[in-house]
């Protein structure tokens, strides 16, 4: 079935889940989720990975929940926030053998934002040095300023999950690269308020227009730091 947006219904079962957030009430209203938001997403992804093919052929996406759609469940062992669960759909879709340290594009939808985002959220530590190496090199360096201003034509920023308060050493400040010198992982990413657009094939395009501008800053990351 040819995705016709995300449900209206999905939203309603994600303010209900935040307003009542606990196992009791999910399991109580869970078809929402399985019945509707799934089925979704999974019909956005599967069209989404064909429509982008040409510019990210490698993409890989397993179309169930744990593959490249993400669990509701939070991970609350080191959070003050103790509740269970996250109000918001999202998935991933990766080039390489491990999602987690590969280079993604992530989707999520939740009814106080759509999010795009691409890249590298942690850098492993052999990542992270040759990062550090290639930043400061004139033609990979180069390469990726190309790359994030291909990102930017589609409003993705570049982003860091976490990143150092200064350069690392033997970098100086006033390098035009100093900023991402920084960052400890690398991601284009785009959040916008959710109207009614949201619940139209258009949430498709939108997102193949940002995978596609972040395509050469997937290509960058695959050909500079796992390759």
């Amino acid at each position: 079935m040819p995705f016709a947006g995300f449900p209206k219904s999905g939203f309603a079962f994600f303010r209900e889940l935040a307003a009542h957030n606990d196992r009791d009430w999910f399991e109580a209203h869970r078809a929402a989720w399985d019945e509707q938001v799934v089925p979704a997403m999974i019909e956005l992804c599967t069209e989404l990975k064909a429509r982008v093919a040409g510019a990210l052929p490698g993409l890989s996406f397993v179309p169930r929940v744990g593959g490249s759609l993400l669990r509701l469940n939070r991970d609350v062992r080191f959070s003050k926030d103790k509740s269970p669960f996250k109000a918001q759909a999202a998935a991933i879709l990766w080039e390489g053998e491990d999602k987690s340290t590969s280079p993604a594009f992530y989707l999520q939808v939740s009814p106080e934002a759509v999010v795009f985002s691409g890249g590298l959220w942690d850098f492993e530590e052999g990542q992270l040095d040759r990062y550090r190496k290639r930043l400061m090199l004139p033609a990979s360096g180069g390469r990726l300023d190309e790359a994030l201003a291909a990102a930017a034509k589609a409003g993705m920023a570049p982003d860091a999950h976490e990143r150092l308060p200064k350069p690392p050493r033997g970098v100086s400040p006033e390098h035009a690269r100093a900023e991402l010198s920084k960052h400890k992982g690398l991601v284009a990413s785009k959040s916008m308020k959710p109207a009614a657009w949201v619940h139209t094939p258009e949430l498709l395009d939108r997102a193949a227009e940002a995978a596609t501008a972040y395509a050469p800053l997937h290509r960058w990351l695959r050909e500079e730091l796992i390759a």
